[in-house]
């Protein structure tokens, strides 16, 4: 949590570390550990036992370490965060450091670092599109093609076999990368939005893939529910799960909780629109119109999601109550 001790906490907790957080320009965590890109330095805190944090030791931090290996933090392009590792995009080449066992740094040997390491297999890094870590593996779209590495053990890198690849290695399905909207990698699997379609490969023993069976599949295979890929607004994928918001309404797909809070788990192998029974228990207070003839429990996940991808100051009047025209068209993506 970077607050300077060890005990667990249930609610939030201020990181006295950053004294300016308009100075922070992007955040990204891995299983116990996070690192932060700020204007005046790189920071990093939590489990180091792979030399995850990156700064030349693999001593556990419960405060905000610098890593002095980035001198210019606004060269950085992009950072992602994989369970035990991290890769760096940077104007001036792409960096990783961590676990490295399986070959998920693409430096070419399985050695473990605790300080970034170049990817020489990457000459432009200004080329690079989008780039995402999963589980011990990466998948990076760049303008001329789309580049896995790491581990492989169920076709995660989307390459045709299942070994392992400790530099990148081109998914030669995709023609055109340019053509491609976003990646997200799951635990095992990844997902990628492309114009023409969705696709997925990899891990598929809880249903991940989304294209009806539990088959593990070592090359993309499309998604057949997504006819329009257009009306996608958001997706992210969990460690055996992903979850998707549509202009037509939200879905869920793999292995999930059908009520949050409870341990009763669903398994999926085909996308289903997910309408969660309960929420956060901040909202189990909130007002809504008294007019309307919604359950009070979907008014509450409405509410939330206006929260999470919109403007309360806009959109809400007063701190909980939602007018009921806006209500009725909230609700109607959903």
């Amino acid at each position: 949590m970077g607050i300077g001790n060890k005990i667990n906490q249930s609610s939030p907790q201020q990181i006295l570390f950053f004294k300016n957080p308009e100075e922070i320009i992007s955040v990204s965590c891995g299983n116990h550990h996070c690192v932060c890109v700020c204007k005046n330095g790189v920071f990093s805190w939590g489990d180091n036992y792979y030399g995850q944090l990156g700064i030349g030791n693999k001593m556990n931090q419960s405060f905000p370490q610098q890593i002095l290996f980035f001198k210019n933090p606004e060269e950085i392009i992009s950072l992602s965060c994989g369970s035990y590792d991290c890769v760096c995009v940077c104007k001036n080449g792409v960096f990783s450091w961590g676990e490295n066992d399986h070959g998920q740094l693409g430096i070419g040997n399985i050695m473990n670092q605790s300080f970034p390491q170049q990817i020489l297999f990457f000459k432009n890094p200004e080329e690079i599109i989008f780039l995402s870590c999963g589980d011990s593996f990466c998948v990076c779209v760049c303008k001329n093609g789309v580049f896995s590495w790491g581990r492989n053990n169920f076709g995660q890198l989307g390459i045709g076999n299942k070994i392992d690849q400790s530099s990148p290695q081109q998914i030669l399905f995709f023609k055109n990368p340019e053509e491609i909207i976003s990646v997200s990698c799951g635990g095992h699997f990844s997902i990628c939005i492309c114009k023409n379609g969705v696709f997925s490969w990899g891990y598929n023993y809880h249903g991940e893939l989304g294209i009806g069976n539990k088959i593990d599949q070592s090359s993309p295979q499309q998604i057949t529910f997504f006819e329009n890929p257009e009306k996608i607004i958001s997706f992210s994928c969990g460690i055996n799960s992903w979850y998707c918001i549509c202009k037509n309404g939200v879905f869920v797909c793999g292995r999930y909780t059908k009520h949050l809070g409870t341990k009763k788990k669903i398994y999926r192998s085909s996308p289903k629109k997910w309408f969660p029974k309960g929420i956060i228990d901040s909202y189990l207070n909130l007002s809504f119109p008294k007019s309307s003839t919604y359950l009070r429990r979907e008014k509450k996940i409405l509410l939330a999601l206006i929260r999470e991808y919109s403007d309360p100051d806009q959109h809400l009047l007063g701190k909980y109550y939602l007018p009921l025209d806006l209500f009725k068209t909230f609700l109607k993506l959903i």
